[in-house]
């Protein structure tokens, strides 16, 4: 299921591009990541098949700011033919209730503008626009 994520990010926008080893490195990020307190993989699951992913993770920032930890929210998938269903809300509730656990007070994500569901998605679980990224490419 994450391959069929990031290959929907890959086709959306530039920046994306995948590495021939992908699969290893992100089985491995994820092993790596169930070692950590500061990070969760929420699944969903449905007649014991499972339909939906969600990667979380806390992240520090510079004590100059008031929060000093955010929750991340990095990965969320669902299969074509169960969106719609209240799985992505699901997942998103349970890591959000797993970020205030932690003590963390704000979440935070990204989506891609040409994800018109997921903008969509995200602004009705109560996310709003705070950053737009920009990149160059430097030769």
């Amino acid at each position: 299921m994450w391959h069929t994520l990031a290959s929907s990010h890959q086709e959306m926008m530039r920046g994306y591009e995948l590495a021939e080893d992908c699969r290893e490195k992100w089985r491995n990020f994820i092993e790596n990541g169930l070692d950590k307190e500061g990070m969760c993989t929420f699944v969903a699951e449905k007649e014991n098949e499972l339909v939906g992913f969600l990667n979380v993770v806390i992240r520090e920032r510079m004590s100059i700011f008031e929060y000093t930890h955010i929750g991340m929210i990095l990965d969320v998938f669902v299969k074509e033919e169960k969106r719609g269903e209240g799985v992505g809300t699901q997942l998103t509730k349970r890591a959000e209730r797993w970020i205030k656990e932690k003590g963390v007070n704000i979440a935070v994500l990204t989506v891609s503008p040409q994800n018109e569901r997921g903008v969509k998605f995200w602004e009705e679980a109560g996310y709003e626009t705070y950053l737009l990224k920009k990149r160059k490419k430097l030769f």
